[in-house]
């Protein structure tokens, strides 16, 4: 016989007011976070929801005076890699590794995205392509580093490495993605 479960407690006012607040101010960052590291609309609205979930049964856990934006960053980046370990088995392609170049298996989606056509328009067409070809952790570091210009500590933090771990990332990701934007920029004149 089992032992009886006690039912789920009713959610407090404050908990309620600190998710409200924390998706007012946050949401459309995480979105955009997690839309960077997933490539697509519908993955990066589940995967900002799975982490609004979780801001929302830990939020006594989060630190009054530390960065809210780094702590849910953290979620989404936690959230995204057991996602991507659940899937490896399913996926038909191998994930690639830290240093090579991810392609789509074809051609573009098609459907619209307005993230997309900013960042093309923002970045340019060769260096939007190029960010996309790198994998999860390369393009998420770049994305920390140099577009929400994150300390080494916060991103070593976000991404649950060292700082040195963080440096050769970066580094090494910046390199290819130089070497990528020429490529798209070499194709886009021929």
């Amino acid at each position: 016989m089992g032992v009886p479960r006690k039912p789920p407690e009713p959610p407090s006012q404050e908990a309620t007011e600190f998710l409200e607040r924390a998706m007012e101010q946050y949401g459309k960052a995480t979105y955009n976070f997690a839309y960077r590291l997933t490539g697509n609309e519908a993955d990066a609205r589940d995967l900002t929801q799975e982490a609004f979930i979780r801001v929302y049964r830990a939020w006594r856990s989060f630190q009054p005076g530390t960065s809210f934006l780094s702590w849910i960053y953290r979620i989404v980046t936690n959230l995204h890699r057991d996602e991507l370990r659940r899937q490896k088995g399913r996926f038909q392609e191998e994930i690639p590794e830290d240093n090579a170049p991810q392609e789509y298996g074809g051609s573009k989606p098609l459907a619209v995205d307005p993230v997309e056509d900013y960042m093309a328009e923002q970045l340019g067409g060769p260096l939007a392509k190029a960010l996309s070809l790198l994998s999860t952790d390369q393009r998420q570091v770049i994305v920390l580093a140099d577009i929400e210009e994150y300390s080494y500590q916060e991103i070593a933090e976000i991404m649950g490495c060292s700082i040195g771990t963080v440096r050769s990332r970066l580094h090494r990701a910046r390199a290819l993605l130089r070497r990528l934007v020429i490529r798209e920029q070499q194709q886009a004149q021929s």
